[in-house]
């Protein structure tokens, strides 16, 4: 299998590179580590907090590559993309996205934000990038607290405890975090995500959720002009299914999805039927 080399200066890279292990590609002031794999739609996974681009794996990424051409990368301070010392506010977080998407001349993408993911999207989205055709958003939230014309989302004393408990319990929080996002039959996935979700320190994971908790995304919503999927899980403990169908009403193409079989993860919990939706949503040819 011959390796990816970074194009010279001035060149875009190829798309798809000859390869199916991490390169890295540098953005500004840090490198990225990001992989692309299969065939058919482009496909971009923006995955949540402590997620690298290895999650979701197995079962889930074989099916997902099957139908796409399918572009993962680890956010800045996540998995093995660098960590810099910086404020982690959702302009950068979405700027780094959008020049990962330049870099591959990347036309006519489908975003696929899960968990925090959503909210790198919808900060892309509401820059009116031209290269975005369309946005998967998966178990994710417009603003992380509620409002008195907006219940879909967490009490300011719930995200107050999250983040204390975050902060004083790490890196036990982790473990206690990834079992709560599961159904329990699902609990073996927990210690894996664990591990992977600990690539991602402290202080960027607290910067991380401290930036987002001033971000509202609900007219970001109101204004799309590109199909939007929200795709929830019946039982996710953060998100209510409520939040998917809001979305699917308020936005100008927007349409919903619910998973029956998952709490937070469904990509990993349903992984066939997250397939399913989403050949679904990509193949949707417009009038």
């Amino acid at each position: 299998m011959k390796l990816w080399k970074p194009m010279p200066c001035g060149c875009a890279p190829r798309w798809p590179p000859e390869v199916h292990v991490m390169p890295f590609i540098h953005i500004r002031d840090i490198e990225i580590c990001y992989a692309i794999e299969g065939s058919g739609p482009r496909l971009l996974k923006i995955w949540g907090t402590g997620g690298d681009l290895r999650r979701p794996a197995s079962d889930f990424d074989r099916q997902l590559t099957e139908n796409f051409t399918v572009l993962a990368f680890d956010q800045r301070g996540m998995g093995e993309s660098d960590k810099p010392d910086c404020d982690y506010d959702f302009a950068t977080m979405a700027r780094d996205l959008g020049e990962l998407m330049d870099a591959f001349e990347l036309e006519g993408a489908c975003l696929v934000g899960w968990s925090m993911g959503c909210t790198t999207t919808l900060q892309l989205v509401a820059s009116h990038h031209p290269r975005i055709a369309r946005v998967a958003l998966v178990n994710g939230p417009l603003r992380l607290t509620k409002a008195d014309d907006f219940p879909y989302a967490l009490e300011p004393g719930e995200l107050a405890v999250y983040v204390d408990r975050m902060e004083e319990t790490w890196p036990r929080h982790e473990r206690e975090f990834f079992e709560d996002s599961l159904l329990p039959e699902n609990s073996f996935l927990a210690g894996w995500l664990e591990q992977v979700g600990r690539q991602t320190p402290l202080d960027v994971a607290l910067k991380l959720v401290r930036q987002q908790a001033m971000v509202d995304h609900r007219e970001v919503i109101a204004n799309m002009e590109i199909p939007v999927l929200a795709a929830y899980s019946r039982h996710d403990p953060y998100w209510p299914i409520e939040l998917a169908q809001w979305i699917a009403d308020t936005a100008k193409r927007g349409s919903v999805h619910e998973f029956e079989r998952s709490a937070h993860c469904a990509p990993l919990e349903e992984s066939a039927e997250f397939c399913r939706v989403l050949r679904g949503f990509t193949a949707h040819v417009e009038q």
